[in-house]
């Protein structure tokens, strides 16, 4: 019989107790006193010193039991913890279930220090982020007050570039405080939601018409994969939708070549609309793919930062989206242009 439970263990140790000592009166009483008792009196004894030995060690087995494993779990949970908090069956492999439980504490330990690493890693880099992009408008304000202070302020023409280019500045530290505060919003889900039924190509055509200068200074087309001549309804948020459309073609736009071609395309997957936003422009290398939406990340620093932006576009696309209870993605060849898709609850 494996001894593997303690009730196993209080059955075998009382038996052998009890034999032991049945035995040791046999041999006393039989072969030295020279007396002999009835077996039936051997039989009896040995079943009430069976009963009293198994009560004894089941008791102080379970006692003992009872005192380490709460000590154990009040370590390893880290507060008090009463005898009803834990229950001991005495007909269970108890040192095997408190090490499974010992085992995912310790798994679970270590999959929140990883997670905190994480974190504190992600801290790091968003506070570095977040002053470099604060440092580069704070610095020009400074540099074109100071010339101003200087004896710039004597020239009507200087004064005027100087004081138009501090104002970029200014716009440029406003829109990155503005949409760190709107990402901040839509991860407590503090943003109002107005989701009612709306065509997405006419909210497409829309973004089209007021990004078509910019797509010009560029020399970009802006057009689409079919002629959508039927409304494709869809349900969502007509602005914030409307946000995300803009963000992508711009994106597309600052990171384009000449003569680049950007297309909306519209897919019908039954319960939704799948919406692609692709380019034949320069392309993503794949070790940039996994880490587009977040914070600040850029591709290439010294071009977007030449194009004004935040640096939180696509963050702020991810989080509409997944407001929408729906998710955005990417495929990109390096070369050969990039493709942004997602999709929307179809009406």
């Amino acid at each position: 019989m494996k001894v593997n439970t303690p009730f196993r263990f209080t059955i075998l140790s009382s038996l052998i107790i009890s034999l032991l000592i049945v035995l040791s009166i046999y041999i006393t009483m039989e072969q030295i006193l020279d007396y002999i008792l009835p077996t039936a009196v051997y039989l009896i004894f040995f079943i009430c010193l069976f009963v009293l030995s198994a009560l004894a060690i089941y008791f102080l087995l379970e006692l003992f039991i009872n005192q380490k494993i709460r000590l154990l779990y009040r370590m390893i949970h880290n507060y008090k913890m009463s005898k009803s908090d834990v229950e001991i069956n005495m007909k269970e492999d108890i040192l095997s279930a408190t090490e499974d439980d010992i085992l995912k504490w310790a798994n679970k330990n270590r999959s929140e220090l990883v997670k905190l690493k994480e974190e504190e890693k992600f801290r790091r880099e968003f506070i570095g982020n977040l002053a470099h992009e604060l440092k580069t408008p704070i610095f020009s304000i400074q540099g074109y007050i100071l010339t101003l202070i200087e004896g710039g302020l004597e020239d009507d023409s200087v004064n005027k570039k100087f004081l138009n280019r501090a104002l970029k500045g200014a716009e440029r530290m406003n829109k990155i405080i503005s949409d760190l505060d709107m990402i901040t919003k839509y991860e407590s889900e503090r943003v109002n939601m107005d989701f009612l039924n709306n065509d997405i190509v006419e909210i497409c055509k829309d973004i089209y018409e007021s990004l078509e200068l910019n797509a010009k200074e560029n020399k970009v087309n802006l057009g689409f994969s079919n002629d959508y001549d039927v409304p494709i309804m869809v349900k969502c948020d007509k602005a914030k939708v409307g946000q995300v459309i803009q963000n992508l073609v711009i994106n597309a736009i600052n990171y384009s070549k000449e003569k680049c071609d950007i297309n909306i395309r519209f897919s019908d997957l039954g319960a939704n609309i799948l919406v692609e936003i692709e380019d034949n422009g320069l392309g993503i290398d794949q070790s940039h793919l996994g880490r587009l939406f977040e914070r600040f990340y850029r591709v290439d620093k010294s071009r977007a930062r030449n194009e004004g932006g935040s640096g939180l576009g696509l963050a702020i696309v991810k989080h509409i989206i997944e407001a929408h209870g729906h998710s955005i993605q990417v495929r990109s060849t390096l070369g050969k242009g990039s493709t942004f898709f997602f999709t929307l609850t179809k009406v």
